[in-house]
């Protein structure tokens, strides 16, 4: 009985995290694209249209599905902490594909450069940006704001892949429960 009241606690704590940093990830998304169009807002010429619109429209996804999963994660509900390691992972793979492109100096030859001649403590702001945050590691080769963007992906990741956080997922909510 202890051992079960110690496991269902510990669901609790990783649970409420994973939903924290779901929300957080949400957030993140949602500045990012309100800062991406602020951008484009101001200058267009200094951001590539096509690529700003579709990491627009990514960061949108993505906190809507933080948000959403969050939300089915605080219901007990499995589905949420599944959309949460799906959209963790993506962002996750967003930040390593900008290390990649880092490690590598991959240019696209596209003369797409925006927010280049940020420093890299204002990079890191920038990586924590969600999906636009991502995308612009991977335009910029800048390593601090990837780095960045995989740490918010593994933010949310960690805590919802926990057995604890999936045990907590699939018990039943009490009756007249107000989660």
């Amino acid at each position: 009985m202890v051992v079960q009241d110690a496991k269902s606690k510990a669901g609790e704590v990783t649970a409420i995290v994973a939903v924290c940093c779901a929300g957080v990830a949400a957030v993140a998304n949602l500045v990012g694209a309100v800062v991406l169009v602020r951008a484009f807002l101001n200058d267009p010429d200094r951001l590539d249209d096509s690529l700003a619109l579709f990491a627009t429209l990514g960061a949108l996804v993505a906190a809507f599905a933080f948000g959403y999963g969050g939300m089915l994660l605080a219901r007990r509900d499995e589905s949420g902490r599944w959309v949460l390691i799906v959209a963790a992972a993506a962002q996750l793979g967003l930040g390593v594909l900008g290390l990649l492109a880092t490690l590598v100096n991959y240019d696209s030859e596209y003369g797409i450069h925006w927010f280049a001649e940020e420093s890299v403590l204002r990079s890191i702001p920038i990586g924590f940006g969600g999906v636009p945050g991502a995308v612009t590691a991977i335009v910029n080769h800048s390593w601090a704001a990837a780095l960045a963007a995989v740490a918010l992906g593994a933010l949310v990741l960690v805590p919802a892949a926990l057995p604890w956080t999936a045990a907590y997922a699939r018990t039943e909510r009490a009756v007249g429960s107000a989660v």
